[in-house]
């Protein structure tokens, strides 16, 4: 069939489809409505044992999903409709003589259930074959097993508004005239879709469904977060029983990164997944103790290491210690435990229990403390201790006790610890162990103490399991202690997916979590390298990797503007520069100017007009929970992950540790298509 009529085909079916869903919905909205009014009118007359109303419940419960999946797949049909699909595969079967056609797009549309697909999925197993192979030998995975051939004919499709913009014919993987276009095109306030130009080595971490936990090593602009999040669609589309979005959860560096990755989820027809920071979910398991800090106040600290107490204090902040770092390590932890082994001794005074007729004499406690409850968490043994005797002594009653009375059991049991306070028991081992204690003054809690007392709360009390979360993405990795994933280990116990970048750890000095990861989760992690960056030109790229010494990082020939480094003789004439030049790029749509730290940052936006050229100067801090366009100013630790059409790096002469060496590196990275970097000389 020619392109043109088999277009009009797939639309006219798409138009038929969307009518079709209209009547059924139409046809629900009736059917509620008259379940709400019988439900209302005939409340009163269910039968006592309530089988009527569970049952016009559910009926009721199942037509409202009902209604939500014709909503959605509304939505896939009315997206299609612009752009059906972007590729087609011609594969010839083992012992066939025809190909087969098969059109890739973002969505299946078959005429009925039974019919062939017009459009497969691209993530259908027979759309590997699009991303995966050049003209010649190909397989792919069927439910059936593997299924061999050859791939005699590959297109790909621009199609616009229903129109065909052109058609490429090519024997190779992903045409590099379609690659360039998007690369090109100007940055969103929101992470783009990938699918129709995943490349072979994406494509195989999208389609991984082999290892538990796959780990990803990829440079800036490699598109990890892209694939993440296209793996986690691939995901539930092929696992719908078992997997649903809400069982998805991303530990996201910010909220401001997760507001920019929000939108990728429900463009490939699938719902948003749970997002939140680790910092988040430390502080809401600490927030008794204190007000605990996050990891950009431990930023904020380091990038000024060296400034006397009192810049810290009028900032609201503590000095970071010379032993910050030792505090997140494997030598810590094992401190820590030690510890806690000598807490099995020290924190209990085990005596005689008796309340009213209950009794238990020191040795069955101490039996039970020591021995059968062995593996219980130390401070939640008295507590099981009470549940034997509550529950024993109900069975000798025939009756259940009232609250009031298993409540003061467990308190009488809990006295015989000498102290339950966690800040109290993690004061004694600082102090043990010749550190500083806890300042209680102000009631915050330092970074670099937040996950050893996380830690130690776990051990004592118990870890929570998330069995809730089936699986796991971790961004950023880089930035994540020792410590921290040891954690992590123990809250998830499910498949993940973790992806970052060394070159983009924010401390002095690159962090590889791969060293040491397999010793924390096993065998079971997979590790992968994507060393081809997409984001910048190569002028960028190049300029990135002298700043990081990094040679192995592969640039796309795109080519722009080669960065600049602009001179001033003060800072109103830097400022003033900068202006002019924001002001100048009037065909981009998202731009950036980041900073050293939040105060160069409000700095900057303080001496920049609120608009320029049409568009608002918006400060961005740790607090902000959404991205748009337009010019954003920020620090650049908040800039992590985020991409900008143009990124303008103001006071370069600040940049002067090892600390600041890696601020630079990741604010270039940021930047598509022009960076300009600016120098105050004065004298």
């Amino acid at each position: 069939m020619h392109e043109e009529a088999y277009l009009a085909l797939v639309l006219k079916t798409l138009h038929d489809k969307i009518t079709e869903i209209d009547g059924k919905m139409a046809g629900n909205e009736k059917d509620i409505a008259h379940m709400h009014e019988y439900f209302w009118e005939n409340y009163n007359e269910f039968d006592e044992y309530g089988y009527e109303l569970y049952d016009n419940s559910s009926a009721l419960k199942s037509r409202i999903r009902e209604q939500g999946e014709y909503t959605k797949e509304r939505l896939r049909y009315e997206k299609m409709l612009c752009s059906p699909y972007f590729g087609r595969v011609d594969f010839c079967y083992e012992g066939e003589g025809e190909p087969e056609q098969y059109y890739i797009g973002i969505g299946n549309l078959a005429k009925g259930r039974a019919a062939d697909p017009y459009v497969f999925d691209w993530r259908a197993p027979v759309s590997g074959l699009f991303y995966d192979y050049d003209k010649g030998p190909a397989q792919f995975e069927a439910p059936a097993g593997i299924i061999s051939g050859e791939v005699t004919r590959k297109k790909q499709y621009k199609i616009k508004n229903g129109k065909i913009v052109y058609i490429l014919e090519n024997e190779m993987n992903i045409d590099d005239e379609i690659l360039q276009q998007a690369l090109s095109e100007h940055a969103d306030a929101s992470l783009k879709s990938i699918v129709t130009t995943i490349q072979k080595e994406q494509n195989k971490i999208i389609r991984d469904n082999c290892h538990a936990i796959l780990a990803v090593q990829g440079c800036a602009g490699s598109g990890k977060t892209s694939v993440a999040l296209h793996r986690i669609a691939y995901l539930l589309y092929h696992n719908r029983k078992n997997l649903n979005a809400s069982q998805v959860l991303i530990l996201s560096p910010n909220s401001i990164f997760g507001d920019y990755i929000s939108r990728i989820l429900p463009e490939l027809g699938e719902e948003n997944i749970r997002e939140m920071t680790l910092d988040y979910a430390a502080y809401h398991e600490l927030r008794e103790y204190g007000e605990a800090e996050d990891r950009y106040d431990e930023i904020e600290k380091m990038l000024h290491e060296g400034e006397p107490d009192t810049y810290f204090y009028r900032k609201g902040l503590k000095p970071v210690t010379a032993e910050a770092a030792y505090k997140q390590t494997k030598q810590y932890i094992k401190e820590l435990d030690g510890f806690i082994l000598s807490l099995e001794w020290e924190l209990v005074d085990i005596q005689k229990f008796q309340y009213k007729k209950m009794e238990m004499d020191e040795a069955k406690i101490s039996e039970m403390f020591y021995e059968k409850l062995a593996d219980v968490p130390i401070l939640n043994r008295m507590y099981r201790i009470g549940e034997y005797l509550i529950d024993a002594q109900e069975t000798l009653r025939h009756k259940n006790m009232d609250d009031e009375e298993k409540q003061e059991i467990f308190d009488r049991l809990n006295r015989m610890y000498r102290t339950r306070d966690l800040k109290r028991l993690y004061n004694s081992f600082l102090e043990a162990s010749g550190r500083q204690k806890l300042d209680a003054s102000d009631g915050i809690l330092r970074y670099e103490d937040v996950y050893p007392l996380l830690y130690l709360k776990y051990a004592l009390f118990g870890t929570p399991k998330h069995s809730e979360v089936k699986h796991l993405i971790i961004d950023e990795m880089q930035d994540y202690s020792y410590l921290q994933y040891i954690l992590l280990e123990k809250l998830f116990q499910c498949p993940m997916t973790i992806l970052g970048d060394k070159g983009q750890t924010m401390a002095a000095r690159p962090q590889d979590v791969l060293e040491f990861l397999p010793g924390i989760f096993g065998k079971k992690v997979y590790c992968v390298t994507m060393d081809k960056s997409y984001r910048s030109t190569a002028e960028i790229t190049e300029f990135a990797n002298r700043l990081a010494d990094n040679a192995s990082v592969q640039a796309i020939a795109r080519h722009g503007d080669i960065p600049q480094v602009k001179i001033s003789v003060s800072k109103e004439e830097m400022y003033k520069m900068l202006a002019e030049d924001i002001a100048a790029e009037a065909e981009f749509d998202t731009l950036a100017v980041l900073c050293l730290d939040a105060e160069s940052a409000k700095e900057a936006v303080g001496q920049l007009p609120e608009q320029l050229n049409g568009r608002r100067v918006t400060l961005l801090t740790k607090d902000s929970m959404q991205f748009q366009k337009g010019i954003s100013v920020m620090p650049f630790y908040l800039a992590k992950g985020l991409e900008f059409d143009a990124v303008f790096v103001p006071h370069l002469e600040n940049y002067t540790s090892p600390l600041h060496g890696q601020a630079l590196y990741i604010n270039a990275t940021r930047a598509l298509h022009l960076l300009r970097l600016y120098k105050v000389r004065e004298g």
